[in-house]
């Protein structure tokens, strides 16, 4: 068992990158981009939101995210409007059709995980339920 930080370190960024790689090979057919899957969510999740408070979601630049959006609404999974409040704040909002976007790609990822740990013993998964809050705690730190 790894005991010194560099070997836990090496261990625990190559079972992420792998599990990360694997769950973003898991996709609806003819799902949209990563990026913009995570506008979808972000969005379904929050509810409307500017142009830069989506870049800042998605740590992307304004450009990125503005093509990500442009493209979303090309597809009539988001919708433009004003802000209520200040007039010259653009708002973006899902559509029915972005929202049901947004639930299919997370059930089926959902799906692929919870029948991944369904392959598992009860001892591991509890191993990686008492695991999983040292892992958010590193992500958030």
């Amino acid at each position: 068992m790894p005991e010194n930080i560099d070997e836990v370190g090496a261990e625990l960024r190559r079972a992420a990158v792998r599990l990360y790689s694997r769950f973003r090979s898991e996709r609806v057919e003819g799902e949209v981009s990563e990026e913009a899957l995570l506008v979808l969510i972000t969005l379904d999740k929050q509810g409307g939101m500017s142009l830069s408070d989506l870049a800042a979601a998605a740590k992307v630049t304004l450009g990125s995210i503005s093509q990500t959006v442009r493209r979303l609404e090309q597809l009539a999974y988001i919708t433009k409007s004003r802000d209520t409040e200040d007039r010259r704040k653009v708002v973006f909002a899902l559509t029915e059709q972005g929202q049901q976007a947004s639930t299919a790609s997370r059930r089926h990822r959902q799906d692929w995980l919870n029948a991944r740990l369904g392959e598992l013993t009860a001892a591991e998964r509890a191993d990686l339920l008492r695991i999983a809050p040292l892992l958010l705690r590193i992500a958030d730190s």
